[in-house]
Parts: C-alpha cells; structure tokens; sequence
C-alpha cells in the first residue's frame, strides 16, 4: 500500500511540474521582451573609450546613458547636444539598423559597432559655418567653446548645414573623425542623445 502511494505521489508531481514552471517561463520571457523593448525604443547604455571627446569623456571608459525614443522620427538636437550618430552617411539608415545597433542585440550577435560615434552638435539645418583661425563661426558668431581641448588645427569649408542634418565635432578636435571628414549627419542616423554619465562614480554628470 506504501509503495503504491508513494508511486501516485511521483506522478502527481509529474504533472504539476510542467504546470509550475509554465507561468515562470512565460515571466522570464516577458522581462526578455520588455528589456530588449527598452534597449532598441527608450533608452541604452554605451561605452565612450576614445579620446576624439577629451576632455568630456575620459578616454580611459565611461559608462553613458542614451536617450532614443525622440530619434526614431527624426528628431532635431540642439546646440551643444552629445549625440550618438552612424558614420556610414552613405547609406540609408533603416528602423533594422537601430535594432541591430542596440547595444544588447549586439553583444547576442556577438558585434562591435565601431561605425557608432558620439560627438557634439556644432551646427543644425540652415546654420552657416565657418572656420577662422582655429575658431568655429556659426551663423556670424565666433563660438566660445571652453569644453574644446587644445586649438583646432583641421579646419572645414565654409558651409549651410542642410535640412535635416546636423554638423558635429569631436571636443577633442585635432583627434576627431567627424563632419570635417564624412560630412554633415542625417538626422535619421542619430542613435540618440547623451543625457547621463553614470560611470565613473566621481564623474557622475547630466548633459
């Protein structure tokens, strides 16, 4: 008699086990869905390690947090604006390329997106710039950029940022590859904007 319950006892627990973990399955795949949701629509996190944005950024590693969800229609920045952009302006950025340029989707495919670069917006649609004497002219003002390192000595034509694009620079200027070299940005291939260090600890900044 024993051993019979004890056989109707491992069957129940046969059957109520699949049941169990049914709904637990269904919950992991959910935060799966809702974070991988998150990282492509709202918000990511990226690594700044290169010195193209000294002395913003410490080209030793930050942790930055990107706002994106203003960017998937196009959104406009302003002045001054940390951006993250895609490089390849030769191409037609898709809704599949900000997929694939979530930072998570990339470290699933096993991806580095060196084609990402953060820079600062210098000029926006219909801005007139110049360079003069290691300085930035926009639309007949000389900037006052006091978060530049060292004088610029690559400088640019003069140009009329054109609609729907924006001009960007490195802080770092003379280690930068920005518009002076690929040209003004879509603003289709801006990933998002800049709007937290959260790493290093001491450096804890809001842009």
């Amino acid at each position: 008699m024993e051993k019979n319950r004890e056989e109707k006892e491992e069957i129940r627990e046969e059957k109520t086990m699949p049941g169990t973990a049914l709904p637990w399955l269904k919950q992991i795949l959910l935060v799966i869905l809702l974070t991988l949701v998150i990282s492509v629509l709202v918000v990511q996190t990226y690594d700044i390690n290169d010195v193209s944005m000294e002395p913003t950024f410490d080209p030793r590693g930050n942790r930055v947090l990107v706002f994106l969800a203003p960017y998937h229609l196009d959104h406009v920045p302003d002045h001054e604006d940390i951006v993250i952009i895609d490089s390849r302006v030769e191409r037609k950025r898709t809704f599949l390329d900000k997929f694939l340029d979530s930072p998570l989707v990339s470290i699933i495919r096993g991806e580095q997106n060196e084609h990402l670069w953060v820079k600062r917006v210098i000029g926006l649609p219909g801005d007139k710039l110049e360079y003069e004497d290691g300085n930035v002219i926009r639309n007949g003002q000389v900037l006052e950029e006091d978060y530049v390192k060292g004088e610029m000595q690559s400088g640019f034509q003069s140009l009329e940022v054109p609609e729907d694009h924006i001009f960007v620079m490195g802080d770092n200027r003379n280690s930068s590859s920005d518009s002076r070299s690929i040209g003004p940005i879509p603003t289709e291939n801006i990933q998002g904007r800049v709007i937290l260090r959260f790493f290093p600890f001491d450096k804890i900044t809001t842009y």
